[in-house]
């Protein structure tokens, strides 16, 4: 087995750490290449951790690490030796691994330390602050997030599934409504949203008029624009989920409460084709399959529960699906910091 190689200005830097006030930096010049040469996250994190002493922290390290790999970092100038230290390769393997409720919730736990966040903090950091009438969400998500030619598609039409604990859940179906933006601005100003026993439903990514799939439903192919993916997890308990989002290094857009047993989190990735967008997708729930993200949510088309909406079928408390958070210009860094 090949050892991957380190540009020399990479074994520099790790032979002489940074003086206190200038680590972090340092680190965040360090873990790309680290990643680019083929190292794992495992082995990056072995050797950052002998390179600072212990007031550098275990979290920050693993933090960095976390950052840098959802960039995909490439070799800078020089031919990978091997793939046997493939960070890609090793992430893809992350997919192959099924936790249950237990191992995500402990994860997580573990992940996120004594980092707790509720749907207060998320409204005090939130750029775009969520209205008190949470009826009005939808115009607030419309108005920030997409554009007057982008066509949004709604769908309330539901199916019936019966649930092994006795519940029912609702599942959407159907091709639903498609309008551009401002059309539907109006009519929900007008009429208001729309809406069943179920709730409603919205694909985050914008689509074509007519869609390729059954009764004209928009499918994968006739998403128009690769704007943002969807995030959620039932293993977790909402307020880990809540957590999570808001301490994961990702361009966090919105987060959504989905009147159920969940909060979505659509992450704004922007992409320019089908390609890049799936590549990007991969590699994030790679990362975070220990914490029992659902791993169905990776096509481009999917839906997502629409803020403003109330639901019956499956609902916690009032089963409003409420704005949390609205950001229309996210970084790929924390919503949240550590002990904010």
């Amino acid at each position: 087995m090949n050892t991957p190689f380190i540009p020399p200005r990479t074994r520099i830097e790790l032979s002489s750490p940074a003086p206190r006030g200038q680590r972090h930096e340092q680190m965040l010049e360090l873990v790309l290449p680290l990643l680019g040469a083929g190292l794992t996250p495992e082995a990056v994190f072995v050797q950052l951790r002998g390179t600072y002493e212990p007031d550098v922290s275990d979290r920050e390290i693993r933090d960095i690490i976390t950052w840098a790999a959802l960039k995909n970092p490439q070799p800078c100038g020089y031919a990978r030796k091997t793939d046997n230290f493939n960070a890609p390769n090793s992430l893809r393997l992350a997919t192959l691994q099924r936790v249950t409720a237990e191992q995500a919730t402990a994860n997580a736990k573990e992940w996120l330390a004594d980092f707790r966040c509720g749907e207060c903090d998320l409204w005090h950091v939130s750029p775009w602050r969520p209205l008190e009438d949470w009826r009005m969400d939808a115009l607030m998500v419309f108005a920030a997030l997409y554009h007057k030619d982008d066509l949004l598609n709604i769908v309330t039409d539901f199916t019936i599934e019966q649930q092994k604990d006795g519940g029912q859940k609702a599942n959407p179906q159907g091709a639903g409504r498609t309008l551009l933006r401002n059309d539907w601005m109006r009519s929900i100003r007008d009429h208001g949203l729309p809406q069943s026993e179920a709730g409603a439903w919205i694909r985050p990514n914008p689509v074509k008029q007519h869609g390729t799939g059954k009764n004209g439903a928009p499918c994968d192919c006739d998403v128009t624009s690769y704007r943002l993916c969807l995030l959620e997890s039932d293993d977790l308990p909402l307020d880990l989920q809540l957590s999570l989002w808001a301490r994961l290094p990702l361009p966090v857009a919105a987060i959504i409460d989905s009147g159920g047993r969940s909060a979505h989190a659509w992450v704004m990735l922007n992409c320019s084709t089908a390609e890049e967008y799936q590549a990007k997708v991969n590699r994030i729930f790679a990362l975070l399959a220990r914490f029992g993200i659902c791993q169905n949510n990776k096509n481009s088309s999917r839906l997502s529960r629409l803020p403003g909406a109330q639901r019956q079928i499956g609902k916690r408390e009032d089963g409003a699906q409420r704005l949390l958070y609205l950001n229309p210009e996210p970084c790929e860094t924390s919503v949240l910091k550590r002990g904010k």
